[in-house]
């Protein structure tokens, strides 16, 4: 019971990541080259002209690398849906979860990538706000997990 729980755990993730980095690769939202996430580092870390520049580069570039990526796993997912019969296939299940797992490998990959190549555009000071501005969002993010999880508990059960 356990183990079919975390795989499907897993394969949801997937998904839910998988959502995410389609708005990256299609430049849309807050990663986009004219999305909020530069216009929020450029506000936050005081990005030149020349930073603001190259970063629109990097976001354009993984956009490209990203995009096929994004598009196998919603073919993946679709293969998947289609592939529901009412009777459970165990190895066809773990088929199109190793599937969706190598296609997230990859994304995470080209997600590292990314962030490697904008920390090498900003200056020493910069990196160090950026990571300062991080674990600030991280901590907010963990105090609102943390508020979730207590109202749910909180609430009485149906």
């Amino acid at each position: 019971m356990k183990r079919s729980f975390f795989i499907f755990v897993a394969i949801v993730m997937a998904v839910a990541a998988g959502l995410a980095v389609s708005a990256l690769a299609q430049g849309r939202g807050r990663f986009g080259p004219d999305g909020w996430m530069l216009r929020h580092m450029t506000r936050k870390l005081n990005l030149t002209e020349a930073q603001q520049s190259q970063i629109k580069g990097i976001l354009q570039t993984e956009r490209g690398k990203i995009q096929p990526l994004t598009q196998q796993l919603r073919q993946n997912q679709q293969a998947e849906d289609a592939a529901v019969n009412g009777t459970f296939d165990e190895a066809q299940a773990r088929t199109f979860a190793g599937k969706q797992t190598q296609i997230m490998v990859d994304l995470i990959v080209e997600k590292q990538r990314m962030k490697s190549e904008i920390y090498a555009v900003l200056t020493p000071d910069q990196r160090t706000k950026a990571l300062q501005l991080m674990q600030e969002r991280e901590q907010r993010w963990q105090q609102h997990r943390q508020k979730n999880s207590q109202a749910q508990q909180a609430s009485p059960s149906r």
